[in-house]
């Protein structure tokens, strides 16, 4: 076997590297052979939220009426920090090997050709490189850091809560709220960046497979080309988008609780909310838009001129009487393959600019939506709205 024929140098793992993973390594929350297991997931969720916990119920802010909104009637604090955290850390055992599939399928399938072995090996020995990257993730921390940073300030105290009271002159910070900023909400944001970047690493590397020569068939049953595996893997990232819902709507639903806010008063941002992040994530899929489109196309010239010459052929011969007589219709394999061929030329005719398909489309809608459901319950019994669902489904 040559060098640079299947396998690729290495599978393109993009969860498994960079600093961070490398820590995790060191203090052994990830071992050799089993690197994704639930107690980095445990550790993350007891790292935030534990913490809080623990300086509230010190300064009496925990439960009670010390406070307008103590910790343990935050609900943010359980979205973010016990939900939506740890899934983004046990979204990796879903996404990773997935995304490592997809990415080896180029090879299998026959869509990258031999002679771009080499040029698909550097894609994912450069893509892997720049997962390892140091820089990356000191830049990804210190965004999370401003982030976190900024938008406390940019959120103003009214009332008197865990973790800041309003002062005279802005607002007095408690041990909880001084972890927050600094441990817990940066955590949350670091991850939630991580995985931007990762997204950003995966369109790269398919920005570059769709410069190889690669081989798509217009009349291929995925409707893709051949390349609907790509969107088979890329709707998996619904449960990120589900883990950022989750954690989005404990934000919602303090506004509503707390701040008198009425549900109706979210519902375009949650719309927008819910199109961006769609398009976000089906965004590296567009680098095929136009190959898709050229195969498309020429793929409707070509099987309509072998169309044109089938039927016509199929029209003399069998209605036009060009038979020969001892012919008979009945057993021929000619209506088969005129049948045969009207499926290729409407296999092509539906073949999709992105390679995924509606189901997977409508999936990544729901992972999104999904937990904003629960915000129903802020505003009628958990009794009635299990009747409106249902309702809504009959």
């Amino acid at each position: 076997m040559a060098r640079h024929t299947y396998p690729p140098t290495r599978p393109f793992l993009l969860m498994e590297g960079g600093p961070l993973y490398r820590l995790e390594k060191s203090i052994r929350l990830v071992k050799a052979n089993a690197p994704f297991t639930i107690r980095r997931a445990l550790f993350a969720a007891a790292l935030t939220w534990l913490p809080l916990l623990i300086l509230t119920a010190i300064q009496g802010r925990a439960f009670g009426h010390s406070v307008a909104v103590p910790f343990l009637n935050d609900f943010s604090t359980y979205s973010r920090f016990l939900l939506a955290l740890p899934l983004l850390l046990l979204a990796e055992i879903i996404l990773g090997p997935r995304i490592a599939q997809a990415a080896e399928q180029f090879v299998t399938s026959g869509v990258v050709i031999e002679e771009d072995f080499p040029q698909f090996d550097a894609a994912v020995e450069d893509g892997l490189r720049l997962r390892d990257s140091v820089l990356a993730e000191i830049v990804i921390a210190v965004l999370a850091y401003i982030i976190s940073i900024v938008g406390f300030r940019m959120t103003a105290v009214h009332v008197s809560t865990w973790y800041a009271s309003p002062t005279a002159t802005g607002h007095s910070m408690t041990f909880a709220g001084w972890w927050m900023i600094l441990c817990s909400l940066p955590l949350f944001q670091f991850l939630l960046w991580r995985w931007l970047w990762r997204l950003f690493l995966w369109f790269r590397f398919l920005a570059r497979v769709c410069r190889l020569n690669i081989q798509l068939f217009p009349t291929h049953p995925d409707e893709a080309g051949g390349i609907g595996f790509i969107g088979e893997a890329q709707r998996f990232f619904g449960i990120l988008l589900f883990a950022y819902s989750l954690g989005l709507t404990g934000v919602i639903a303090n506004e509503i609780v707390y701040d008198k806010l009425p549900l109706s008063h979210f519902a375009p941002g949650i719309g927008a909310y819910v199109i961006i992040a769609v398009l976000i994530i089906l965004g590296p899929l567009a680098v095929f838009t136009g190959k898709l489109l050229v195969v498309r196309r020429e793929g409707l010239y070509k099987y309509g001129t072998l169309a044109t010459a089938y039927t016509g052929s199929f029209q003399r011969k069998w209605i036009g009487g060009e038979k020969a007589e001892q012919e008979q219709l009945l057993g021929t394999g000619d209506i088969q393959s005129l049948a045969d061929l009207g499926n290729s030329y409407a296999f092509i005719e539906h073949m999709n600019a992105l390679p995924v398909n509606p189901r997977s489309l409508i999936h990544l809608i729901l992972a999104s939506l999904l937990p904003m459901t629960l915000l129903g319950l802020t505003v009628m019994p958990f009794r009635d709205l299990v009747k409106l669902l249902l309702k809504a489904l009959m």
